[in-house]
């Protein structure tokens, strides 16, 4: 594939601030820092963020044709993983993630896979409407394309913990607006709401880190294999290497106890004829200082 030129653009702070502010998660935290920052609206946590000298807080890369993706900023800290309510969740353990990595601020849209692949795989079509029907091979395919669309970047799907760590975004509690699925439906698409199909992404509330559709729409893709945790304190924990694997955050189909912040599945990495399957790119962040 040619490559195509591209830029690193941040985004208006006005407008992130904007965003966030009035649609930010307020929650209880278990992590050791914390996302609010000069550019957002969110009230400082009681905790101190990490510092990341250099590295801007939110990023737009250019993939050609006026199609970008857009990624935030996850500073380094700790969290509880897991619960103790469900067997595949067992134990909740701590987890430390100790390098900064930016996480795609919407699953992966059709008109950017479109973009990279040159094909749509999904059941429900539409430029912003999560790519679907997709196995975690093509994904890891998905993102091998993206560096040679965008070199001299680090692309993959990010780790399970990495996944659940921006996910609840500093919340200790079951979604990461806290627990009870009450509010669930200011963010995220599911059972209750969907109407049987995904939805454009970006609709719904982000949470506290301004990342959207971490709850619902379609499952997201991990770069581990499943494997039980071991209820060790770790930290950038990889996960198993070789079997079926994992997928996170529910989709438009799911009850509400399957968008739980701490839920996982496991599936084979080659079956993806469902139409709730995606993914979420995470960027290193050695190239965009």
């Amino acid at each position: 594939m040619k490559s195509i030129p591209y830029r690193l653009t941040p985004l208006p702070a006005l407008a992130l601030a904007a965003t966030i502010g009035l649609m930010g998660c307020d929650n209880k935290s278990s992590t050791s820092s914390t996302q609010g920052d000069a550019q957002t609206a969110i009230k400082p946590r009681t905790e101190t963020a990490a510092a990341v000298p250099g590295l801007k807080t939110n990023l737009a890369i250019d993939l050609g044709g006026g199609v970008t993706m857009e990624f935030v900023l996850i500073r380094p800290g700790s969290f509880t993983m897991g619960t103790d309510k469900n067997d595949a969740e067992k134990p909740a353990h701590k987890v430390t993630i100790t390098k900064p990595f930016y996480l795609g601020k919407y699953e992966v849209t059709q008109e950017q896979w479109e973009t990279v692949m040159g094909s749509n795989p999904s059941n429900f079509k539409g430029p912003k409407l999560p790519v679907e029907r997709v196995s975690w091979s093509e994904c890891r395919d998905f993102v091998d394309k993206l560096k040679e669309t965008v070199p001299g970047h680090e692309f993959r799907l990010p780790t399970e913990a990495q996944w659940e760590y921006a996910c609840r975004a500093g919340s200790a509690g079951d979604y990461c607006f806290g627990d009870g699925d009450k509010n669930l439906g200011e963010y995220a698409w599911y059972s209750s709401n969907a109407g049987s199909q995904t939805h454009p992404v970006g609709e719904k509330k982000p949470n506290a880190w301004g990342l959207y559709d971490m709850h619902g729409n379609v499952w997201e893709w991990c770069s581990d294999a499943y494997g039980p945790y071991s209820g060790e304190a770790v930290s950038d924990p990889a996960g198993a290497t070789s079997g079926s694997h994992v997928l996170r955050g529910g989709s438009w189909g799911g009850e509400p106890g399957r968008l739980r912040s701490a839920h996982r599945i496991n599936r084979s990495t080659t079956v993806y004829r469902y139409g709730n399957r995606g993914c979420r790119v995470m960027m290193g962040v050695g190239s965009a200082r």
